[in-house]
């Protein structure tokens, strides 16, 4: 057997094994399957709502991302009034949190809707949510949109592991105490 020959059965072989063993080898491009810690930058296909938005990534793949780190008031669904500190458990404060969820999104339309952006991955967090949404930070022209949405009070701090905690934690109070946005809800 020629060597080029050996060393084509071999690669089969371990190919092969790895398979058996239950060793799971990732083909995907690695732009589609991010790692945490790493970056990309991609396109908005679509902006969900406030806190979600659609991607395509260089090599045409698409996925859903979950911002990391906040949660705006929902649009499609209802609002929990306890979700929110202070926001009372009333028509008054659904409605409120509504009307914010609506303006989140809108601002989220405004800053990101078909522009490019870059994902970045946090290890601290892990790479998908609860939906199976890529879990990111979304930096648009330089900034982050997810403080972004905190300082102006369109959203929450959302209550997860990441590495930016302690400074989302912060611009939520600033914005709390200030009555910004979703905080003018509350009584």
């Amino acid at each position: 057997m020629r060597r080029r020959d050996a060393v084509l059965v071999l690669c089969c072989v371990l190919a092969v094994s790895a398979g058996c063993l239950g060793v799971e080898v990732d083909t995907a491009p690695s732009t589609a399957t991010p790692t945490p810690g790493s970056e990309t930058t991609v396109r908005v296909t679509d902006v969900v709502d406030g806190d979600t938005i659609d991607v395509r990534f260089p090599d045409g793949s698409t996925d859903t991302v979950r911002l990391l780190g906040v949660d705006t008031p929902e649009v499609h669904a209802e609002n929990d009034p306890a979700e929110f500190e202070g926001v009372p458990d009333t028509e008054a404060g659904r409605s409120c949190l509504r009307r914010h969820g609506e303006r989140a999104s809108t601002f989220a339309v405004d800053r990101l809707a078909d522009r490019r952006v870059t994902l970045q991955f946090d290890a601290a967090a892990g790479r998908r949510g609860g939906y199976d949404r890529l879990l990111a930070y979304v930096v648009v022209d330089g900034a982050s949109f997810n403080a972004a949405l905190l300082e102006r009070g369109h959203a929450r701090l959302y209550d997860s592991s990441f590495r930016e905690r302690d400074r989302y934690t912060a611009l939520e109070r600033e914005a709390r105490d200030a009555g910004r946005g979703v905080w003018d809800c509350a009584s």
